[in-house]
């Protein structure tokens, strides 16, 4: 359960292209489940990678790593058929974002998206994106999806909710489209957005909270040219907590 936006926050002013992306996420979990760790940094095959770290899995929800490319993965949760059971013997969709942080290039981590068994996997949407483009990865139990998108000069917007996804998209999404109106606000809205929290409503909020679960933890993404950094606060974003800030140089893979 997590809201995702992703937004350009500088371009080239003559090829257009993003030299500056920011990825933010707001992570949406149980109050039984144990806090996850601070972002830490580890090692990929031949990358380096800096992620947060759920304790269950051993795996995170969320990842960058020096060749520029970062993963974040939503639970899926569509209407469930009565008296439908899902399997118990799955493994944690914590790793699939981790994995692809040994890849060098989004070229690279679409084919090792191609490898997923989503029969190994609860229903899950993986998003991986660079400064260049973006790969839109779902898996519904039986069946595997992917999407290559170029990267728009609009911001966009991930989102599901333990409640059912039909249930959040149209209020958050509604929402975001109301925030993002100039560009030159976008980074300002990107703050906004995900500490929304409607007062009446605040179990399909951005900034959800309800009897078992809330918010538990904010992550951004910047990718620059020659940098990225990740930084984590270990709670809602509109609770008061230090942040955790951690940074790589970006290198190109060897020949």
């Amino acid at each position: 359960m997590c809201t995702v936006t992703l937004i350009p926050v500088a371009r080239d002013a003559d090829s257009d292209a993003w030299t500056h992306l920011r990825l933010a996420c707001n992570r949406d979990e149980l109050r039984i489940r144990p806090a996850a760790m601070p972002p830490e940094i580890r090692r990929r095959g031949s990358r380096t990678a800096i992620m947060p770290i759920d304790p269950l899995s051993d795996g995170s929800w969320i990842a960058v790593n020096d060749a520029g490319l970062a993963a974040t993965l939503l639970n899926v949760n569509p209407p469930a058929p009565p008296g439908l059971m899902q399997s118990t013997l799955r493994n944690s969709r914590g790793i699939l974002a981790p994995r692809l942080m040994a890849c060098s290039t989004l070229d690279e981590a679409e084919r090792h998206t191609a490898d997923i068994d989503p029969d190994a996997f609860p229903p899950f949407r993986l998003v991986v994106v660079d400064r260049n483009g973006l790969i839109d990865c779902r898996g519904d139990g039986s069946s595997l999806r992917r999407q290559r998108l170029a990267l728009s000069s609009h911001p966009l917007l991930f989102t599901s909710s333990g409640l059912g996804d039909h249930l959040v998209e149209q209020p958050r999404r509604a929402l975001f489209e109301s925030m993002f109106t100039h560009e030159a606000d976008w980074p300002a809205a990107q703050v906004a957005f995900h500490r929304h929290a409607w007062p009446d409503r605040r179990h399909v909020s951005v900034c959800m909270e309800r009897d078992e679960a809330r918010t538990v933890s904010h992550t951004i993404i910047d990718l620059e040219r020659g940098r990225a950094t990740l930084t984590y606060y270990g709670d809602a974003p509109d609770r008061a907590t230090s942040p955790v800030a951690l940074s790589l140089s970006i290198r190109e893979a060897a020949a």
